[in-house]
């Protein structure tokens, strides 16, 4: 089963705040209007200006006739699944993803949840010890030419303490975590090893290998691989 990496030395809260996005300006169309000066006395009139003629519409770009509208392409039509490759009928050996089974099967997704709402809850508690000492940390920095030695000396002693409840905490989280995983590897074992069995008897094969991360298979026909098999069944069996 797929362990769960629990990060457990924790030294500092690191809060990174999201980049303000720069919105670009947009350029307002501005009209300039041309002022006449007006004619002095003793000056030729001005010419009668023209008024200007009116323009014509842009032509539209729509069809007069909705039936000249060009057609939308058709949506392309989603590929097919491919179908499974069958299963070998004068095969004597075949093998199993044991991790797949885990991922996509009830009763391994069950098991990954707990493991990890286990390993939330412990991360948790260390984030808040650890925000605990940064603000002790804190007051012993900021007190040092502050406080009288005595309440000083308190602080740094309580700061020590805490730094030992952490250190404490974060190994009691990793051990937890570990007897968790191992309790539920070997409940899945037991559930999933009596079920290959069934499939490896049915089929009259030799071995049922496990073909999971670490294999040293090079290359294997695809039909074979019984996992799809092994989940169904593990998820007839144990439904919930």
């Amino acid at each position: 089963m797929k362990r769960l990496t629990l990060g457990l030395l924790v030294s500092a809260l690191l809060v990174a705040g999201p980049a303000a996005a720069q919105t670009p300006l947009a350029m307002a169309g501005l009209t300039i209007t041309s002022f006449q000066t007006p004619p002095g006395r003793g000056t030729t009139p001005p010419a009668t200006q023209t008024p200007p003629r009116p323009q014509a519409p842009p032509p539209s770009t729509t069809p007069a006739n909705p039936a000249q509208a060009p057609a939308t392409p058709p949506a392309a039509a989603p590929k097919p699944p491919t179908p499974p490759v069958p299963f070998p009928a004068d095969a004597k050996m075949g093998f199993v993803n044991m991790q797949q089974v885990v991922a996509e099967s009830k009763l391994g997704k069950t098991g990954s949840a707990r493991a990890k709402d286990l390993s939330d809850k412990k991360m948790a508690e260390i984030q808040a010890k650890n925000a605990a000492i940064q603000k002790l940390n804190q007051e012993v920095t900021a007190g040092a030419n502050v406080l009288s030695a005595a309440v000083l000396a308190q602080k740094n002693s309580e700061l020590a303490k805490a730094q030992n409840e952490l250190q404490f905490m974060q190994q009691q989280a990793q051990t937890d975590v570990d007897n968790l995983q191992n309790e539920l590897f070997n409940d899945f074992l037991e559930k999933v090893l009596p079920i290959c069995e069934e499939v490896r008897a049915e089929k009259n094969l030799w071995v049922i290998w496990n073909l999971g991360e670490g294999s040293n298979v090079t290359a294997v026909n695809k039909g074979l691989d019984l996992s799809d098999e092994i989940v169904k069944r593990l998820d007839v069996k144990f439904p919930k």
